[in-house]
């Protein structure tokens, strides 16, 4: 019996020794050389000595701190004493602890984004955790739960991106205040005010920089592609605003913001232009009056359209009553080269009559009496008869001409006007072999012997011969 006690003994002896070594072995990487501040915990994971930890709110337990992992940090201490899930682990706050090889005697130490470790390069989330006393030692402090290591006694902030700012919420994004390399001291200035900080998708944005955008007094300036030239493009107000303005420009692409060398254009200004809705208008020398001249198209044009206004001094544009004036619409006229199209009441139709005038060698005026009536054309009118003596009716166009000639009848023949026209009168040359009867259909009118011209008159619905070569 006390032979098997004895054995008994002896095994759970030699059991309680392997597993105080194998949990030796498991914690033995790193040692406690002094500890100043520490307190206790329960292991959400099995954590070892040397394992940086953090305690999550949502249930208090103690997890490998991450600076990877926006979740697992910061850290707050780094395990003295270790233990399995559920165990009561002890965390050191500050103090000293060794087992590392080949540290930067002097250099600092971050927690890492590797989960539970320390080291010297500093990660994007930089949280320094001790500081190296040799090359296997650190003394560690956690008091400084922020990401903070950037600064210094002094204030100074290190590194590309010393700031990093969380959010409300605690997850994998954070925002990061990056800084270039400064080549001289450099100051930004937080305003005294409540606001926004303007964002610019341009790394390099800064004055005088190309492509930059920057604020000035009271504005804006665009440096344009050579900005590091002194020379740039302000947007201001005109003067101080008496109420909220609002500036709009329109979304739309290839398009250019109309300006104005007048410093005090503005809506209903003297002698602004300003867009309104489908047009531009021109206040005039008493803006403020209220009235304006708008320029609009007469209606939604159908294609891209051309309107040229003339290099000239001293110039007005022709203007019409007609609202529907357009080229090749009905009742309208327009400008040709060297002259005026007529559309008539059919102006769609292609054909018009143009007003034009020749070349003019010094200054000439034509007048236009103040009285009714028809232009006299200066124009001819021919007919052969073609060896044949069928009447002649001229055309209304062929009315309107003063001369009127008559070739090769085989026969007496007869030149007919479609009409009379008051106050018409015709010089007629009489070439066509025979006699000829120049009058109004239906009428007497006169005759005129070959070879011979006689010059007639309109007398109410017919015309009657003035004068006939002898």
């Amino acid at each position: 019996m006390r032979r098997n006690i004895g054995q008994k003994f002896t095994a759970a002896l030699v059991l309680f020794v392997m597993l105080a070594f194998a949990s030796t072995s498991a914690f033995a990487a790193y040692s406690v050389k002094q500890t100043i501040l520490r307190f206790q915990a329960v292991a959400a994971e099995t954590l070892a000595t040397g394992n940086v930890v953090m305690l999550k709110d949502s249930d208090g337990l103690a997890y490998k701190a991450d600076a990877n992992d926006a979740a697992l940090r910061p850290a707050i201490g780094i395990i003295g004493k270790g233990g399995a899930t559920g165990a009561t682990v002890e965390i050191i706050v500050i103090g000293t602890l060794s087992g590392w090889t080949t540290l930067s005697e002097g250099g600092p130490g971050y927690l890492s984004e590797t989960a539970g470790a320390i080291t010297q390069s500093a990660p994007s989330y930089s949280q320094q955790v001790g500081q190296a006393i040799n090359t296997t030692t650190y003394l560690v402090n956690f008091q400084n739960y922020f990401d903070s290591s950037s600064l210094t006694v002094l204030g100074t902030l290190s590194g590309a991106t010393p700031l990093v700012f969380e959010g409300a919420t605690a997850n994998e994004f954070e925002t990061s205040i990056a800084v270039a390399d400064p080549t001289a001291d450099r100051t930004v200035t937080i305003a005294d005010a409540d606001g926004t900080v303007m964002l610019s998708t341009l790394a390099t944005n800064a004055p005088d920089v190309a492509d930059s955008i920057w604020g000035i007094s009271n504005g804006l300036a665009f440096g344009g592609a050579t900005g590091g030239d002194g020379f740039e493009l302000r947007v201001k107000p005109l003067d101080d605003p008496t109420a909220d303005k609002i500036v709009k420009i329109p979304v739309k692409t290839d398009a250019t913001v109309m300006i104005s060398s007048l410093a005090t254009n503005d809506v209903d200004v003297a002698n602004s232009v300003w867009g309104v809705s489908n047009g531009l208008a021109f206040g005039g020398v008493t803006g403020g009056d209220g009235f304006e001249l708008q320029l609009k198209p007469q209606g939604d044009p159908a294609a891209d359209k051309i309107l040229s206004m003339p290099v000239l001094n001293d110039a007005a544009v022709m203007i019409s009553t007609l609202t529907t004036n357009n080229v090749d619409v009905a009742n309208s006229v327009w400008g040709v080269s060297n002259g005026l199209a007529f559309g008539g009441s059919s102006g769609a139709d292609g054909f018009e009559t143009t007003l034009t005038v020749t070349d003019p060698t010094a200054d000439r005026t034509v007048t236009i009496p103040n009285a009714t009536g028809t232009v006299n054309l200066n124009c001819t009118a021919t007919h052969d008869y073609g060896g044949a003596a069928v009447a002649w009716t001229l055309t209304a166009a062929e009315a309107q001409c003063g001369f009127v000639t008559a070739t090769n009848a085989n026969g007496a023949v007869d030149a007919l006007l479609p009409a009379a026209i008051p106050g018409k009168t015709y010089t007629v040359n009489n070439g066509s072999g025979q006699v000829l009867t120049f009058k109004v259909t239906g009428q007497t009118g006169g005759t005129i012997a070959n070879a011979k011209w006689g010059f007639y008159t309109t007398l109410a619905a017919d015309v009657a011969e003035v004068y006939e070569l002898p």
